[in-house]
């Protein structure tokens, strides 16, 4: 499978707000992966809209020949305590035809040599604790697991 990593633009966003609706449907996010509604794909490209405007995050697509199969979502940190950067990957997605073909673990690849390349102190993710296959991936590539580490968000 010949997959292709590139840089989300503005002109990709009339094929991947599908494959956002995708991610936001998907079983992982607690709901069904069907098709999306006509309102769903316009807030998808809405959201795509900003995304691109904003600075804070970076977007990169798996691409197969014409198809736009996969993305991830990361931003970029700095560790006072090791004074280098940390890149936080904070989506992952392959559409649901296309998963156990390699496409996650070749933008995760994407994702480990862009954080080698910066000299980051590490690179971190959050998954759902029922997210076995995600987990499968992220412990075949060398993650650990922190223990005691808990996730507090506040919602604004």
């Amino acid at each position: 499978m010949n997959i292709e990593i590139i840089p989300l633009d503005d002109s990709h966003i009339p094929k991947v707000k599908c494959l956002l609706a995708g991610y936001l449907n998907s079983s992982s996010n607690g709901v069904d992966e069907s098709a999306p509604s006509p309102e769903q794909l316009e807030l998808c490209e809405q959201v795509l809209n900003r995304f691109i405007k904003d600075v804070s995050s970076y977007c990169y697509l798996a691409k197969q020949d014409h198809d736009y199969i996969g993305f991830i979502v990361l931003s970029w940190s700095f560790s006072i305590s090791k004074g280098y950067p940390i890149l936080r990957i904070e989506a992952l997605y392959t559409s649901s035809k296309h998963r156990k073909k390699g496409v996650g673990k070749k933008l995760m690849e994407h994702a480990i040599n862009l954080a080698s390349a910066n000299n980051a102190a590490r690179l971190q993710l959050e998954t759902d604790d029922d997210n076995a296959p995600a987990r499968t991936l992220y412990k075949q590539l060398g993650f650990k697991l922190i223990k005691g580490k808990g996730v507090y968000m506040s919602f604004l």
